[in-house]
């Protein structure tokens, strides 16, 4: 199926989606940059300005979750680019005439956190949205599966096209790139806008906003794939993600290539998970998505214990490219686990708590690889990171509820 023949709710969330994704990948480039080129923040500063984007993320996704399930997740979605772009026009109009403070950056980092955290859950509730149900009924699995695919693909293409604009940060300089991701967010919103329910507003939540929180763990509690997902999710988060932050780097600083070596290989992973996609979009995410997960865990592992052994240059380039499709594959099929057993009513919250685990645990695996790369080689931090990975396959393996999930079969709720 081509873009042009996708229905028009569909492709009106995947611009809308694909316009946010732009923007990440913009702002995960321009705002170091930024630090570095333009205020010549050292490295310790650095960090924080980093964890100033991560951190409010963490504190407010839960939040975010809930907000989308007692209102309409695509006014939360619209509200949260708006917000994205006013601070993007903030810091382009305060760049046009004075070179920005660390504390500055902190508040920029700070609130696109915030408004991010607000975003992730109520943009991915919408991808059901994509597709009319048939009357009085529900989406098919398959349908769901090849909706959270495209999904994907627009998620890692907006990245791309995103990291790709901002290369031409020396020659358009930031307040130009800000600029554009204003652009970008504002037509956004309007998808988003467009996608609003029709009709008078659901009546208000009985339960308070606490107690909501509660209830999404709780349904995750209930699903035993669900939860298992939840937490293989914080273990890739830690043991995956962390490397991939942290090890990869100094890895390529060994080579004595430039910062130039880097760069192409974060293109070689953004190759590898837009290959993935497109592929899974053609051939399916098959009735046992569990295992999938599973075997992509595998996978990992041996990517990991493979590149511990010093690949050359152009070899660690190809793993990072299969690193990408892995990492794709996994993702896809985790995020469409949990939109097919996930219930309408608290779906965002179960997003959300998805990835609070991901995401929280990756900042966590950071922080180890760090610490961990200070005293041992970057090499043998990767080797113990694949040794965790074959282990936590054999423990999820065994446990069974991911490795026997068929979406084919009604799924009941098990404590």
């Amino acid at each position: 199926m081509t873009f042009p023949a996708l229905a028009a709710r569909l492709r009106t969330f995947l611009l809308g989606f694909s316009g946010t994704s732009l923007a990440t990948g913009l702002q995960v480039v321009l705002l170091p940059w930024i630090a570095v080129s333009l205020v010549e923040l050292p490295a310790l500063q650095l960090s924080w300005v980093q964890a100033s984007v991560l951190l409010p993320n963490l504190i407010f996704l839960l939040f975010g979750g809930a907000l989308a399930d007692r209102i309409d997740a695509a006014r939360v979605a619209a509200l949260s680019c708006i917000g994205l772009a006013l601070c993007h026009a903030v810091l382009a109009y305060y760049l046009m005439h004075s070179i920005p403070s660390l504390a500055l950056l902190l508040m920029y980092g700070v609130s696109l956190g915030v408004c991010t955290a607000f975003l992730q859950p109520a943009r991915e509730t919408l991808v059901q949205r994509g597709q009319q149900p048939p009357a009085g009924g529900k989406l098919q699995e398959n349908q769901v599966q090849h909706l959270v695919t495209w999904m994907m693909l627009a998620q890692y293409g907006g990245q791309a096209v995103g990291m790709l604009l901002a290369s031409r940060f020396d020659s358009w300089g930031a307040e130009t790139l800000l600029l554009i991701q204003v652009v970008v967010l504002l037509f956004s919103a309007g998808f988003f806008i467009s996608l609003c329910r029709d009709g008078a507003p659901s009546a208000k939540p009985a339960k308070k906003l606490p107690r909501a929180l509660l209830e999404g763990f709780a349904e995750v509690r209930k699903s035993r794939a669900i939860f298992e997902l939840v937490l293989l999710v914080g273990f890739n988060g830690l043991v995956h993600i962390g490397v991939f932050l942290v090890v990869l780097p100094l890895l390529a600083e060994s080579y004595e290539r430039g910062a130039s070596y880097y760069a192409w290989l974060q293109i070689a992973f953004v190759v590898g998970t837009v290959t993935a996609t497109v592929v899974m979009l053609r051939r399916g995410q098959g009735d046992h998505p569990g295992r999938g997960v599973l075997m992509c865990l595998l996978y990992s592992a041996a990517l990991l214990i493979a590149i511990s052994f010093g690949p050359t240059a152009f070899g660690l380039a190809l793993l990072c490219t299969c690193w990408g499709a892995v990492a794709a594959a996994s993702a896809a099929l985790g995020k469409s686990i949990v939109q097919v057993l996930a219930p309408e009513q608290v779906r965002s919250r179960i997003i959300s708590i998805y990835q609070f685990s991901l995401f929280g645990s990756a900042a966590i695996g950071a922080l180890l690889a760090g610490v961990i790369s200070e005293f041992t080689a970057p090499l043998t931090t990767l080797l113990w990171a694949g040794i965790f990975s074959l282990l936590a396959f054999v423990l999820v393996w065994i446990s069974g509820a991911l490795r026997q999930l068929d979406i084919r079969q009604p799924q009941g709720t098990e404590d």
